[in-house]
């Protein structure tokens, strides 16, 4: 195995042991991984001695360590725009019981970069790190929208897009109307397409160049938020992620 290999397993063991729901022994990660015992249990022990790895002393299976939570929280304290979305995003939650959300591009899907709990009835599913589709998620489509059509259409076709509700929209041809209106309009939305009674709206969040860097979306549910619709979140969330892109330098204009 070369060092390239060994590292990209090593990634894995990591990946893996970060969405487990319970700590996993040497054989259960051998087996998901796809390696001999004997190389996962090098790879985790050298993980175990830097503390990036984590065992149980009783049931001697293992977790992430407290390096890996480290590293993850210095991203939080020192990325100049987690920082400023962090904080607009909590006064978004605050001031109008909106779950917000930032993420970014990650090949043909989006990656949450920061989930913010609000006193709302919605209860975030998500977390730092994992994934989301861009077809389905106003955020998605925020990104989607950043890129030209020919480039969000390719993604779109690659392979059949899931339905997450009745109300999914998985037609590329539907979808790419809907990213050039969010891309005038300067922000996206969608209603129920990834859980039922829940409305979300986006906005993309720009750097000094102007480029899309990331997005940022909010999430309400229409039955017990009546007050709440797309045209008058639609300027909450723009205006947030506006103060975030000013944050990086960009000027309107």
């Amino acid at each position: 195995m070369t060092n390239s290999q060994s590292l990209e397993r090593a990634l894995q063991i990591l990946d893996l042991l970060d969405r487990a729901n319970e700590p996993m022994g040497i054989r259960e990660i051998a087996r998901h991984i796809g390696l001999s015992n004997a190389i996962v249990q090098r790879l985790v022990n050298t993980f175990l001695e830097h503390g990036f790895v984590e065992q149980d002393r009783i049931s001697r299976r293992y977790s992430i360590g407290y390096r890996a939570f480290s590293l993850g929280n210095s991203i939080l304290r020192k990325d100049r725009m987690i920082v400023s979305a962090q904080r607009q995003l909590e006064m978004v939650a605050s001031n109008h019981e909106l779950n917000g959300y930032l993420g970014r591009r990650h090949g043909n899907q989006a990656v949450y970069l920061l989930c913010v709990q609000s006193v709302g009835p919605i209860a975030i599913r998500n977390s730092p790190g994992e994934l989301a589709f861009l077809h389905s998620t106003a955020m998605g489509k925020v990104l989607l929208a950043a890129l030209d059509d020919a480039e969000a259409e390719a993604i779109l076709r690659e392979k059949p897009l899931p339905k997450m509700t009745p109300a999914t929209i998985t037609d590329p041809d539907v979808i790419i109307k809907q990213v050039r209106e969010a891309r005038e309009a300067g922000y996206a939305s969608v209603v129920e397409e990834t859980i039922l009674g829940v409305i979300s709206v986006g906005a993309p969040v720009r750097n000094a160049s102007g480029e899309v860097q990331a997005a940022m979306s909010v999430a309400f549910a229409e039955r017990s938020s009546p007050h709440l619709t797309i045209d008058n979140v639609a300027p909450i969330v723009v205006a947030a992620a506006d103060t975030v892109s000013r944050d990086l330098g960009w000027s309107p204009g």
